[in-house]
């Protein structure tokens, strides 16, 4: 299974990303930020679905990426909320017929 999932910082930033392992990932999270780092979403599925929704979220956002000297990261700008993303996320595979499907809420590698 491939996962695409949503990550907010310990700030409150709204960012986004794919992994085959979502523990491994998330504790790179947390050994960046010095803190433990929530996955508020993870979708699990299709590898080929997740990486094409990744594309597009970055296509589609590509005004609301947060750009750190000349570097596109994958976290958006703070006018966009962990919310509205997961809305649009979800609102495309509805759309789109992707096939991913929520697997976790609120992840951290501490509690599973």
């Amino acid at each position: 299974m491939y996962h695409l999932y949503l990550v907010k910082s310990v700030g409150g930033r709204a960012g986004f990303g794919i992994a085959t392992n979502v523990k491994d990932r998330n504790k790179h999270y947390a050994s960046h930020s010095g803190d433990i780092v929530k996955f508020p979403v993870i979708y699990g599925g299709l590898r080929s679905h997740a990486k094409a929704l990744e594309k597009t979220i970055k296509s589609q956002y590509a005004d609301n990426i947060w750009i750190v000297d000349d570097w596109k990261t994958e976290w958006l700008v703070k006018d966009v909320s962990i919310n509205q993303l997961r809305k649009y996320v979800d609102e495309l595979i509805e759309e789109r017929h992707y096939k991913l499907e929520v697997v976790a809420t609120n992840y951290d590698f501490t509690n599973g």
